[in-house]
């Protein structure tokens, strides 16, 4: 759980505390998401080409999720079969100002629901060491690390290995 104060930093960021009352959707990600979820990777430093997107609309459009605030795209999550039993998160993202709501809670737990469904077991994702929010939000969530890959991302940083059972 956050502490208190990190919490209420994250009110102070700008946004209109009118986000609060907006509904929040979760839904499959659509052509015309694309390039709100490109945008939102930009923003947050994933720098992945844009043909990523476009496979995981394609070939894994169930767990292919965007999350919708006020009509406007505000998070997003690839996911996918990895093996008989096993989803693998592959990339979630909250757009910097929406971030700290719960948008990636709710993306996450749809993700693992759907999971659940396809016959999946366990769920694993790698996450950046420096990442501390991630990993607290995955930990929180049952996540367990499971390990460390070294130099995993293209600058070299290493991926902490994380896993849960479904």
């Amino acid at each position: 759980m956050w502490p208190e104060e990190q919490a209420r930093s994250c009110l102070r960021d700008g946004i209109d505390r009118t986000v609060f009352q907006q509904s929040l959707v979760i839904r499959k990600l659509g052509p015309d998401d694309m390039e709100a979820a490109l945008e939102i990777d930009r923003e947050v430093f994933g720098g992945y080409d844009p043909a990523i997107f476009a496979a995981f609309y394609e070939y894994h459009a169930h767990s292919t999720l965007v999350a919708e605030v006020g009509g406007k795209v505000a998070g997003f999550v690839l996911g996918f079969k990895h093996r008989p039993f096993e989803g693998r998160i592959f990339w979630l993202a909250v757009k910097p100002g929406y971030q700290c709501r719960g948008i990636g809670t709710r993306l996450l737990l749809e993700t693992l629901r759907i999971f659940r469904q396809i016959g999946a077991l366990s769920a694993t994702l790698e996450v950046r060491i420096s990442n501390k929010k991630a990993q607290s939000l995955y930990s929180t969530m049952g996540f367990q690390m499971t390990g460390i890959f070294p130099g995993y991302y293209s600058d070299g940083e290493a991926a902490i290995i994380m896993r849960r059972r479904l």
